[in-house]
């Protein structure tokens, strides 16, 4: 039973139909404009697997939006059985017009095959392959010029609508006479199997039937496999040698042999359309188009795109008896395929059967559409551009590609509301960000921050002073009640001694004289590298020179100048630096003791010797007298050796004569 009404759609008569679905001419009560519809069959419905890829062809059709390409223009669910609505194209397909006896120019070949190669580029781009590329599913709308009503139609939507000339053998199905070799192989294809069915397509055009024929599918499919397809100028003189050599190389059994890409084609298409002349003429010398240099290198079998989904593809109607034959193609009464009746085509309807039907069954007419689908193949990024996104559930009863459309620009507008949202708050928070940074610099500092950020650099193991500098001024400036002032005031104290230190430590310029008390620091600190104690001794009478030690030394910023000349800061810093060779006095003081301790005792132990031997003494002795004289050059100028000193210089002034051994009593002499 035939639907009435489908949506906003009013059933008209019907276009086509196939064992699983037919297509009808119809109205949409909205806007009043004809459409075609197609529609599931309703004992096909219920069937979750033909409902979802009935849906995946409707999702692939949103995609595909090319002049070229039937376009879908809006699809939905009445009860359980789906439809998708599609424009309805008056006029006919090349098929057709093959069967009515005609026979395309070279010109018109190649501006039709250029129009299909334009709309295969924008399906190939979206990762889709046609794989049911042939006459029949090529239509050329009436009253256009050629080339430019070209349409493509049935995007894979063949294998749901089977019809009288579909075949299947073993798990391949299609059209043999359209069938790229690696598909009639089984083996898994890609965009170049639309390639090779577009130069069957073009074969067709001007020799009126494609290049391989049979009385049996598979004999036909084995020549697609395994013989070389004849040159088309063999039975069209006419065609220039330019486009039969690009006809033969689309013909080619090994896909990487073919161009490349179908925007590779177009370019070649266009160069022949452009650059060879229309009379049978040659072309001037340096313009002569050569088609074969441009094939690509074959690409080794690892390299080929593979994939195991196969299609279903529509099979070719027989073409008229009187067309001229090819060498090597069988002829009716030798096992070829029936020509048609002679009676005209039934006008304004193209029919589709679900069952096989007797080869002289008419095809009808002019007013035709086509449903456009996808079946995904595997390709290489580089033809695949882009996927599409395949959405099983129905979200509503009906939708239109308008609804589409504004659907999509919502949810631009959605995303870049959003944007725009997150671009402001960003904005705003850099802002806050930087306005409140700015504020907290400028905001005039606690005596507690101020006080966190000195003990924050005192309590840092690698800290330094001077880095808390600012800040302890700053704290002595604004807040000099606060009962932490005295420890600030000493950092402030340690930063003024540490300057002061670093300058007198630097060589004194020839053209800067010298303060009397930086005079003095210096020469008493001349002295540590000779003796720390001779220097703590320098310091110390240092500070018996300038009574003003016992004043507290100034802080705070002061000129240059007057650092250099205040008594105060200079005896603060000799104080320091008793404090600091102090400890190092003491330990050469006593370094100093043990070593004269040592050397006298030495010197004790040779005149010992010398008076035990009196015949050797002399040597002994003179090894004394030399060892104290040393003690008194070495330590003489130091102060705390200067007891020891004394001493040794005592041992100095007396006699180098051995003193005589008492005479041991003789044995038995009376003691008394």
């Amino acid at each position: 039973m035939e639907p009435a009404q489908l949506g906003p759609y009013s059933i008209g008569a019907r276009l086509g139909r196939g064992g699983m679905g037919a297509v009808y001419e119809a109205v949409d009560s909205t806007t009043g404009a004809t459409v075609a519809v197609k529609v599931l069959a309703a004992h096909l419905a219920d069937d979750p697997g033909l409902k979802a890829r009935f849906r995946a062809e409707i999702d692939t059709l949103k995609g595909l939006r090319h002049p070229a390409i039937v376009q879908l223009l809006a699809f939905g669910e009445e009860g359980d059985q789906p439809y998708f609505a599609m424009e309805l194209v008056r006029g006919k397909t090349i098929e057709q017009q093959l069967r009515c006896g005609r026979r395309f120019t070279w010109q018109e070949t190649v501006a039709t095959g250029l129009a299909v190669t334009k709309a295969l580029k924008v399906a190939h781009d979206h990762g889709v392959v046609h794989r049911d590329l042939k006459p029949s599913n090529i239509l050329i709308a009436d009253g256009v010029p050629i080339g430019e009503g070209v349409k493509l139609a049935d995007f894979g939507i063949a294998k749901l609508f089977g019809g009288a000339a579909h075949t299947a053998h073993g798990n391949i199905v299609g059209t043999a006479e359209y069938m790229a070799p690696e598909q009639a192989a089984g083996q898994g294809i890609d965009h170049r199997a639309d390639l090779y069915a577009l130069g069957l397509v073009m074969y067709a055009m001007l020799a009126g039937r494609p290049p391989f024929r049979g009385g049996q599918v598979t004999e036909v499919i084995d020549k697609q496999r395994h013989t070389p397809a004849p040159r088309v100028a063999a039975a069209v003189p006419t065609v220039p040698p330019e486009l039969d050599t690009l006809i033969d190389r689309l013909l080619q059994k090994d896909p990487a042999a073919r161009p490349g890409s179908a925007l590779a084609l177009a370019r070649l298409l266009t160069a022949i359309g452009t650059l060879v002349p229309d009379s049978d003429s040659a072309a001037p010398a340096g313009d002569k188009l050569v088609i074969a240099d441009l094939a690509a290198p074959p690409a080794r079998p690892e390299q080929r795109g593979r994939s195991d989904d196969f299609t279903t593809v529509c099979g070719a109607a027989p073409l008229p008896a009187d067309a001229p034959a090819l060498p090597g193609t069988p002829t009716p009464g030798t096992g070829a395929t029936a020509a048609p009746p002679s009676g005209p085509p039934e006008a304004g309807r193209t029919r589709q059967e679900s069952s096989p039907r007797p080869a002289s069954r008419p095809v009808s007419g002019d007013a035709l559409t086509a449903g456009i689908g996808r079946d995904r193949t595997d390709l290489p990024p580089a033809e695949a551009a882009a996927t599409t996104r395949v959405d099983t559930a129905v979200r509503r009863r009906h939708t239109t590609m308008a609804d589409l459309e504004k659907a999509d620009r919502e949810r631009q507008s959605r995303v870049q509301m959003r944007k725009t949202w997150l671009q402001t708050a960003t904005g705003i928070a850099i802002a806050v960000m930087v306005f409140g940074g700015g504020w907290m610099l400028l905001r005039p500092p606690t005596a507690d921050s101020l006080y966190a950020r000195i003990k924050a650099v005192t309590n840092a193991d690698d800290g330094d002073l001077r880095d808390a500098d600012p800040s302890i001024r700053r704290f002595l400036r604004d807040f000099p009640q606060d009962p932490r002032a005295g420890e600030v005031k000493g950092f402030e104290q340690t930063i003024a001694l540490d300057r002061l230190q670093r300058r007198a430590r630097r060589k004194v310029r020839a053209d800067r004289p010298l303060s009397p008390v930086e005079r003095d620091y210096r020469a008493a600190m001349a002295r540590e590298q000779e003796s720390p104690s001779d220097c703590v001794d320098a310091l110390t009478a240092f500070l018996t020179l300038y009574p003003a030690a016992t004043d507290e030394p100034p802080v705070g910023p002061r000129p240059a100048g007057d650092l250099e000349d205040d008594p105060k800061l200079w005896i603060a810093l000799a104080r320091r630096q008793i404090t600091r060779l102090a400890p190092l006095a003491i330990d050469e003081q006593q370094e100093d003791g043990r070593r004269i301790e040592s050397i006298l005792t030495e010197a004790e132990a040779l005149r010992a010797a010398a008076v035990a031997d009196p015949a050797t003494a002399a040597e002994p002795l003179a090894k004394r007298r030399s060892l104290l004289k040393s003690v008194v050059e070495t330590y003489a100028g130091r102060p705390h050796a200067k007891p020891l000193v004394e001493r040794v210089a005592a041992l100095l002034a007396e006699s180098d004569e051995p003193p005589v051994p008492a005479a041991d009593p003789p044995p038995g002499a009376d003691s008394r």
